[in-house]
């Protein structure tokens, strides 16, 4: 399910939607009314319940969701942002479980580890599936972090196990990016 989150503005309480993406006027960050003079939108992403992450790579932007993964690609006014899903079922686990690595982007779902390359979204066959995925506190799954080792191309998350009563990550599992079929990597933190 998905929660709305409760903002108040000059005391009027207003409702934010949690697949809503908003961008401001171009030069403009104080301006976020969409009128016919600028280039400020706003698109509501129409699956899923929760907006998770956002990253910019080149050209683009990425938007997960708590389903699939999203481009957003300028297209100039007056419609401004693009939106397509490239991405269905690869989902984000947390806001901070993804990382820009080597050129493409890795990040873990709810049930799966995933990487985006020039050849579009993959899911990457994990050796130590259960360890991560049956081990995993869903009660804090927003606690995962990615954890990338950059000179040994690896990537890697840190994440609650059920071991876990406080929700702190107490457990780790990484892969080397440039040796396909390389063994993975697990453990205790």
């Amino acid at each position: 399910g998905s929660t709305i989150d409760e903002t108040t503005v000059g005391g009027i309480g207003l409702q934010q939607d949690p697949m809503l993406v908003q961008w401001c006027d171009v030069g403009n960050f104080f301006q976020w009314a969409v009128t016919t003079n600028t280039q400020a939108g706003n698109f509501r992403i129409p699956i899923g319940s929760l907006c998770v992450g956002g990253m910019a790579v080149a050209n683009q932007n990425l938007i997960w969701t708590d389903l699939d993964l999203w481009a957003m690609n300028y297209i100039g006014y007056p419609d401004t942002y693009g939106f397509n899903k490239i991405g269905a079922g690869a989902g984000l686990a947390s806001g901070h479980a993804m990382m820009p690595l080597r050129g493409d982007v890795y990040w873990m779902g709810q049930s799966n580890f995933y990487r985006y390359s020039g050849g579009g979204v993959q899911v990457i066959p994990c050796s130590v599936w259960d360890f991560v995925f049956q081990n995993l506190n869903t009660a804090f799954i927003s606690n995962i972090r990615a954890m990338p080792n950059t000179p040994f191309n690896e990537a890697g998350w840190e994440f609650p196990s059920n071991a876990s009563a406080s929700g702190e990550n107490d457990s780790y599992v990484k892969m080397n990016i440039t040796e396909p079929g390389a063994p993975w990597d697990y453990g205790s933190l």
